[in-house]
């Protein structure tokens, strides 16, 4: 059943066998067992969780840029341009944005429309992650326990259910591994990998090309590929990861190489010493998703090669220099990024436990170790379905963008962090009628732009009310429109 994985040999095999007898009532059910309690499982976690989604509100920082980013397709009719703040913006590919609004024209309310990309990788990533384990220890009850420790996360439950790129990706991701490893010994497979790759080009960033990589020359180390005829997979595979970047560059020039591949990703995970604490933010993250839980897997993940199987080392291998990566980085990482090894730690944990001990108390490990992180079934308050998010202001933008004029430029007060208090994607999603925001930074600096012509009146503008106070010391005429959720709706006429 290992088919992604090249063979060990007699040893391999033997030990495989012996982790399937360690437990002569598993064995004989064989893997159907395992397989069915792992649809019964992920039957009851969407029982759980589906409740949880109608009406939900959108309540990170960047789904409100996917629904601004999916919406500006529509309103624009132009699907090979993507507009923030109502310009053109380069920061990510598409492949989302393209699927939300599709589902918006095909009639999918918007609570769905913009989650579902992520809620059916999910369950992708799900049966990925179960077969993987499966594979690294022979036996499909490893995958039943991998299954228990990916949904004892609730990061995995977060992006599962949000309007996020993260989960797309690690689904294009893990696929892209998981088939170079098929690939090895089976060469159709390149085909897969050459889609994976592509497919998360297109959806966040090339990453899976990295991942692939780091997966070939760990293989290569150990054993030579099958003979393969090569180009085709790499036609494809370039052709995928270079089609947006041309296709933006056709259209603007060097700008969105520069941002996306400069900007949003070299000098994001350059390497640069920030001192311990930014260093290792990735150790607090995986402590608030559960210490417990993820001190398990990543021990489990430097065990992998020593209790599982040999070739299981392109897993270690790739675990560890992502987090080196975020380690080293620069720039600025979040805890999602997380994601992407979170389903080779899962299985990693699955595989070590069933093949140390057996099968059955292999799973009530992984059970309870998904306990103290609070099990699968999370709370709405847990995963942040339960919150507002960004309605209580929705009001105020509405009549906002009832009243602005052809002539007018819109303003938005950044100097106390409103951007964290009112996020940039629901003010102009909302808020505008098409037009650009422009943020100003210090209350000076109305005054100062519009003495060298720098911002034409007439404007209509928002800010904080202790930001207000200071723009109006700083320039006399504007006018207080409307006071709601902490905001001033102001004008300027002279």
């Amino acid at each position: 059943m290992r088919w992604w994985m090249p063979s060990t040999g007699p040893r391999g095999s033997a030990a495989a066998t012996s982790a399937g007898a360690r437990c002569n009532a598993m064995r004989g059910a064989g893997p159907f067992a395992a397989v069915a309690v792992a649809v019964v499982f992920v039957a009851l976690c969407l029982w759980h969780y589906a409740p949880m989604l109608p009406g939900a509100a959108l309540w990170q920082f960047d789904e409100f840029y996917t629904a601004e980013r999916t919406y500006s397709l529509l309103f624009r009719g132009d699907w090979l341009t993507l507009f923030s703040n109502g310009a053109p913006v380069f920061k990510k590919p598409p492949l989302q944005y393209w699927a939300g609004a599709g589902l918006l024209l095909a009639g999918v309310p918007e609570w769905l429309a913009l989650r579902l990309p992520s809620v059916l990788a999910a369950f992708g990533v799900a049966a990925l992650t179960f077969r993987l384990a499966w594979g690294l220890a022979g036996t499909a009850w490893a995958g039943l326990a991998a299954l228990v420790l990916l949904a004892g996360s609730v990061l995995f439950w977060v992006s599962a259910t949000s309007a996020m790129l993260d989960m797309p990706a690690a689904l294009f991701l893990l696929g892209a591994v998981m088939a170079t490893a098929a690939a090895w010994s089976r060469p159709r497979f390149w085909w897969v990998v050459a889609l994976m790759v592509g497919l998360g080009a297109l959806q966040k960033a090339p990453v899976a090309l990295v991942a692939v990589a780091v997966t070939v020359l760990v293989l290569r180390w150990q054993v030579a590929p099958a003979r393969a005829r090569l180009w085709g997979p790499l036609a494809l595979a370039v052709a995928l990861v270079a089609v947006w970047p041309l296709v933006q560059g056709l259209q603007a020039g060097g700008a969105p190489l520069r941002v996306a591949f400069v900007q949003e990703q070299s000098q994001r995970f350059l390497p640069g010493w920030g001192g311990w604490d930014r260093s290792l933010r990735w150790v607090a993250w995986a402590r608030t998703d559960g210490a417990v839980l993820w001190g398990a897997m990543l021990v489990a993940v430097l065990a992998l090669p020593f209790v599982a199987r040999r070739r299981a080392v392109f897993v270690t291998v790739w675990v560890g220099l992502f987090l080196l990566a975020l380690t080293a980085a620069r720039g600025e990482v979040f805890d999602r990024y997380l994601m992407q090894i979170l389903p080779f730690a899962a299985a990693a944990g699955g595989a070590v436990a069933v093949r140390l001990f057996r099968p059955g108390l292999g799973l009530a490990l992984a059970v309870l170790v998904g306990l103290t992180a609070g099990g699968p079934f999370k709370t709405p308050d847990t995963i942040g379905l339960d919150g507002p998010g960004m309605t209580p202001f929705r009001p105020l933008l509405t009549d906002f963008r009832a009243v602005i004029r052809p002539d007018e430029s819109l303003i938005v007060c950044g100097w106390g962090k409103s951007d964290l208090v009112l996020f940039p994607g629901a003010l102009w999603l909302w808020g505008s009628a098409d037009k650009p925001f422009r943020r100003i930074w210090r209350a000076a600096e109305l005054p100062e732009a519009l003495a060298i012509d720098n911002i034409r009146p007439p404007l209509r503008g928002l800010c904080l009310a202790e930001e207000f106070e200071a723009l109006a010391k700083a320039q006399p005429g504007v006018i207080e429109v409307a006071r709601d959720q902490g905001f001033v709706h102001w004008t300027y006429r002279q």
